[in-house]
């Protein structure tokens, strides 16, 4: 900072402490790092002066990227793009920090815990009281055929673990399942692990090697590892919701450059570049985050709604910032305004279906 007492003429140096160039007792910044010119040793006050001075030199900036991004739907990334930069906060930056605070509040306020407990209680719960009234059905009949189906509905309700194939001897199974193309071999060890992880038979691969007396291969890991995945997804759902939860903001941090190749191609090359398709996307989805914001403090406080009033206003934003920053006719704008949505539409639910199925597998 400039108006620090480091930076009063009777501390300055001649040489710079940090890259060692030549200093003149005029030069208040080193030309070349940029490093205070200053031989002041550091005190609590300086830290705290400087601290206080980063802090409301930032505040200015977002307050000002704030209001362009809100009253001034297009203009912002025009003016960023020409050159704007020092006024405005790192497009990229502020986005991934929206998305972050905006994912933190929604882990804060939901109790994926409880999903867990509604899962393994009441289910479990439910699956009990149709063994028990079963087994009171078949207390009270006589007739064979009756009593033979009711065990049959036992077996498939009972809320026990499941053995399929755990009797089977594990080496000639495995055995066997190398001869089967690779999918289906791995599937069919995927089975097999899962159910011997459910019968608590062994948690760690090692331990699954040791009592079955199989060989360590890519193929065996691979199955442990999905069926160890699968079990821990189907048995804490909550948990597994919130590592999903926690994976998103950089989910969507590199989805948009992706989407933002589908922008490109709808554009003059010679008036765009990609990096400015790019830039317009982060400016444009940051303010979605934020209206995400306010209408989840909205509903946190006062238990209102606004949800689908926020898709509104943002489509609405969007279209006046494709106005703003392409500057092109109406028609144009609205076509090219439909056929992004429907490909960022299409592009996000593969994106969700992929990283819930990558989850699924690595939890």
């Amino acid at each position: 900072m400039d108006n620090t007492t480091r930076s009063e003429l009777k501390y300055r140096g001649t040489q710079c402490l940090n890259c060692k160039i030549p200093l003149e007792s005029s030069d208040r910044f080193c030309p070349n790092c940029g490093q205070l010119n200053s031989t002041k040793k550091i005190s609590v006050f300086d830290i705290t002066e400087e601290l206080m001075g980063s802090v409301f030199s930032y505040d200015s900036k977002l307050r000002k990227t704030l209001t362009a991004l809100i009253l001034r739907p297009g203009k912002i990334t025009s003016e960023f793009i020409k050159g704007k930069r020092a006024t405005y906060t790192n497009p990229f930056r502020f986005f991934f920090s929206i998305t972050i605070l905006y994912f933190l509040m929604i882990s804060y306020n939901s109790d994926f815990s409880s999903i867990d407990e509604f899962w393994n209680n009441e289910l479990l719960q439910d699956s009990l009281h149709i063994e028990t009234t079963l087994q009171q059905i078949k207390d009270a009949s006589t007739n064979k055929e009756d009593t033979a189906l009711i065990d049959s509905l036992i077996t498939k309700y009972s809320p026990k673990e499941k053995n399929d194939n755990l009797d089977l001897d594990p080496k000639a199974y495995f055995a066997e399942l190398e001869q089967k193309p690779m999918f289906n071999s791995i599937y069919d060890k995927t089975v097999y692990f899962f159910n011997g992880i459910q019968a608590k038979k062994y948690r760690q691969y090692e331990d699954a090697l040791s009592r079955l007396k199989i060989e360590s291969t890519l193929e065996n890991k691979t199955a442990f590892s999905i069926a160890k995945s699968s079990y821990k997804s189907y048995h804490h759902p909550g948990s597994f919701f919130e590592n999903l939860v926690s994976k998103l903001p950089f989910v969507i941090f590199f989805y948009l450059p992706v989407f933002s190749i589908f922008i490109w191609l709808v554009y003059p090359k010679q008036k765009f570049y990609y990096i400015d398709h790019l830039i317009f996307s982060f400016h444009t989805q940051t303010l979605f985050i934020l209206l995400l914001i306010i209408t989840f403090l909205i509903k946190w406080f006062f238990n209102i709604n606004l949800h689908w009033i926020a898709l509104i206003v943002f489509l609405l934003y969007l279209y006046k910032s494709m106005r703003g920053f392409y500057k092109e006719k109406r028609f144009k704008t609205i076509v090219k305004f439909i056929y992004l949505n429907t490909i960022f539409l299409i592009l996000a639910l593969f994106s969700f279906s992929m990283i819930l199925f990558v989850s699924a597998l690595t939890y």
